[in-house]
């Protein structure tokens, strides 16, 4: 196992385990609803369903198909500290997820539209 911190705070955990064909990748986000004001909750757990929906390179409902059609499985979730996301793929998808993560995180913001947010049925 090696464990890796980047100069941006972002902590990067491998660990190698060669008895099946699979990865896993998992971010976790410390956001979670205890950063949250009394009387205005649920907007960590609605971000999470945002950044399930597209991303400025991958259009909507892309994570699910791509995942999905490379015989992968993904769900995400929210807590009181944190928001993870987390795929199992086939281990020659490793690549393909890594950038989808990546762009998740780095290319959000022109995809927070009043749209996205009708798309969730407030």
């Amino acid at each position: 196992m090696a464990k890796y911190t980047l100069e941006n705070g972002l902590q990067v955990i491998l660990h190698k385990d060669k008895s099946d064909p699979i990865v896993a990748v998992a971010v976790l986000y410390h956001v979670g609803s205890n950063r949250e004001v009394k009387g205005r909750t649920g907007f960590a757990h609605l971000f999470e369903h945002i950044m399930f929906q597209e991303s400025q390179h991958i259009p909507q409902d892309q994570f699910f198909k791509k995942i999905q059609n490379a015989g992968g499985t993904l769900n995400g979730g929210t807590w009181n500290d944190g928001t993870i996301y987390f795929q199992v793929v086939p281990n020659n998808s490793l690549e393909m997820v890594l950038w989808m993560e990546s762009d998740r995180m780095g290319f959000l913001l022109s995809t927070v539209t009043q749209e996205a947010f009708m798309n969730q049925h407030l």
